[in-house]
């Protein structure tokens, strides 16, 4: 059969009009600078997702194309090798994904898209005091260029993280160069996940932390005209676990919610990582 190669994933499969079934399995490129930003001995779960989101993207009916509603639970380590195989079914509108590396599923979940919702039509830049990236080693990232939230800020019982404008050509830009990318929206929350326990809970900058799941409800075609934050109502962060519900709010203020992200995590100190990859392995 034919084979397709795109950002992050090798097809498998004929491109079909219309996806009930289809697999591909993901390329695992060592050498990206922002998926391998830094030294890691696993697959990091953006990868998995970017793969993923790329599978739903071809196999969706473009008439519903307007929100995704999406959840994934990372269930072990993704090793770096063999490659992962992502499998979709029941695409279209509504569906499931499973990403396995040989007999052990790696990760799995299920997206729903619906028709589009109104979206504000009005641009608004971002204040360029809020351009001001976080700090690289809270968010877990060695290159400047790879932070794509800005320096969170605390104000009436909530802490705030502008998306920064992704800029040409980044990996997780999307296809529209006019509308925010769902992975690019997916990454900040994950930036600011772990930006918080680190400066909120003191979790150490040396610990591991474990990636256990996302879900999502966000608009597909979101203006990048309009300047976007990520909004966090305080809450204690416990220990070793953490469990986060950002909304996406318009940067500037103004208007409802736009959409929301969860995201859950857990802790291991060094010693304890190197026991758990050891036994995982």
């Amino acid at each position: 059969m034919g084979q397709r190669s795109t950002a992050t994933a090798l097809w498998d499969h004929e491109p079909p009009e219309l996806v009930e079934r289809a697999t591909a399995r993901l390329r695992v490129d060592q050498g990206d600078p922002f998926f391998f930003d830094h030294p890691l001995d696993h697959v990091p779960g953006m990868l998995i997702i970017s793969g993923a989101a790329e599978l739903i993207r071809e196999g969706a009916d473009v008439a519903f194309a307007g929100r995704i509603r999406a959840a994934m639970t990372f269930r072990n380590i993704c090793e770096l090798d063999p490659a992962p195989t992502l499998l979709l079914t029941d695409g279209g509108a509504r569906g499931g994904i499973q990403v396995a590396q040989e007999a052990t599923t790696v990760a799995d979940g299920w997206f729903e898209f619906s028709a589009a919702d109104d979206v504000p039509e009005r641009d608004s830049p971002l204040d360029p005091g809020r351009r001001v990236p976080a700090n690289a080693a809270l968010v877990h990232r060695a290159r400047d260029e790879n932070i794509v939230i800005g320096a969170p800020w605390r104000g009436d019982g909530q802490v705030s993280a502008a998306v920064l404008p992704a800029p040409a050509g980044h990996t997780l830009a999307g296809r529209n160069p006019d509308t925010h990318a769902v992975e690019y929206l997916i990454e900040a929350g994950r930036q600011f996940s772990t930006w918080l326990p680190h400066r909120l809970a003191r979790w150490p900058l040396d610990a591991h932390m474990l990636w256990i799941g996302v879900t999502v409800d966000l608009p597909v075609r979101l203006p990048r005209s309009l300047a976007v934050a990520l909004r966090w109502r305080v809450a204690p962060i416990a220990a070793e676990k953490a469990k986060f519900r950002f909304d996406l709010v318009p940067a500037d203020g103004r208007g409802p919610a736009l959409g929301s992200l969860r995201f859950a995590s857990k802790m291991l100190g060094r010693d304890d990582y190197d026991h758990f990859r050891g036994h995982a392995r």
